[in-house]
């Protein structure tokens, strides 16, 4: 049965590939645009603003949205979390995990009866399987670390700080934070430049992990080609995603970048 859905659009390609994938399945779609948009075939756009939450409530709710999918990366200062989070608090029940977030998509099934839903609902395509993905085959001293890496990434979550970290060998060198895995990626490339990681036997390995308390409808990891591209120039060789719980971004670049840069990806699941 055909959506009305809206997709409040960060920025990013995954909301070009959700609208498409929404609009392939005859869903009358509606982007709800926080950061500036282009015009997309069969979709109608409007403006979003973080500032203004009732406003988007009232956009959703004139649409006559079935369903609300969030969509893309957004750059939420402390002022709009904390304006957001209070929205929420005074509009429906405070969830667990990231409040500015997970309150919100609670606020916006209570007052617009639409339902919150996740992007892997609307392009399955797009989550990452367990296994190889791209590159050369993964080493088992990799695959090792990886998942060590993996269990950190996890833990770094559950602190609601980021969902990434980078290791060498058994040493975590760098945590993901509000800067998001582009600035992570630069920030080991200068500690390998200074020498400070990288020379050593361990491998350098990134592994991104959603937060435990993180509803699948919330901001899921996601990598692409330019992940691929940040890791390259940081050393690291290998790229770990959880299985099931991550998203793929234009897997035809990102498997293309793997194969020229060397870069192997996996996607491993918690309990293996």
């Amino acid at each position: 049965m055909a959506r009305r859905l809206s997709v409040l659009a960060g920025s990013g390609a995954l909301v070009t590939h959700v609208v498409a994938a929404a609009v392939a399945a005859g869903d009358a779609v509606q982007v709800v645009a926080f950061v500036p948009q282009p015009a997309r075939h069969g979709a109608t756009l409007v403006e979003g603003d973080l500032g203004r939450p009732g406003k988007v409530i009232e956009a959703i709710a004139a649409f006559r949205s079935t369903h609300v999918v969030l969509a893309g990366g957004l750059e939420v200062s402390d002022r709009h979390r904390e304006s957001l989070a209070g929205f929420a608090t005074r509009k429906a029940a405070a969830s667990q995990g990231d409040a500015a977030l997970s309150s919100v998509a609670a606020a916006i099934e209570k007052l617009s009866g639409a339902k919150v839903i996740g992007v892997h609902e609307i392009a399955g395509d797009l989550i990452a399987e367990s296994g190889p993905m791209a590159g050369p085959a993964a080493t088992s001293e990799q695959l090792d670390t990886a998942r060590f890496a993996l269990h950190a990434a996890r833990e770094v979550g559950r602190l609601d700080l980021g969902q990434a970290v980078v290791v060498a060998g058994r040493r975590i060198v760098a945590a993901e934070d509000v800067g998001g895995t582009d600035e992570l990626l630069a920030r080991v490339a200068a500690h390998r430049a200074a020498g400070r990681v990288g020379d050593g036997a361990g491998p350098l390995v990134i592994a991104k992990a959603s937060k435990p308390q993180q509803p699948l409808y919330v901001d899921l990891p996601a990598i692409g080609p330019n992940t691929v591209t940040g890791a390259a120039a940081a050393g690291i060789g290998l790229i770990a995603v959880e299985a099931g719980r991550s998203l793929v971004l234009d897997r035809v670049a990102l498997i293309a970048a793997a194969e020229a840069l060397g870069v192997s990806i996996v996607g491993l699941a918690f309990d293996g």
